[in-house]
């Protein structure tokens, strides 16, 4: 008989439960467009209307491996978010990249 997956975890040291939390949180927070758009409920067809482009340039975007900052920015904004990029370097904490900021002026 196959065991639940919440049963095999509550069975886990509470040391191992928190590494797995953390790890679960940090993947939830890695999403790549369409994951976003699913993730909040809109559909390609709705986004396209708020970006006034096509559903196509929706779907073409999503599965572009580069877009330009000013157009990344727009679909976050259509979305209901603002977008800051930061870098994370060495020795240092995360640093936000603010030259940027001019193409996410909406």
């Amino acid at each position: 008989m196959a065991r639940k997956l919440s049963a095999v975890i509550a069975a886990l040291p509470e040391a191992r439960r928190e590494t797995i939390r953390k790890r679960t949180d940090e993947l939830r927070m890695e999403m790549n467009l369409r994951e976003l758009r699913r993730e909040l409920g809109v559909s390609q067809k709705e986004l396209a209307a708020a970006l006034d482009v096509s559903q196509a340039t929706v779907s073409k975007q999503e599965r572009s491996g580069d877009m330009q900052i000013s157009t990344l920015c727009q679909i976050v904004h259509a979305l209901g978010g603002t977008l800051r990029i930061t870098a994370q370097l060495p020795g240092r904490k995360e640093v936000e990249i603010t030259p940027f900021s001019d193409a996410c002026r909406v």
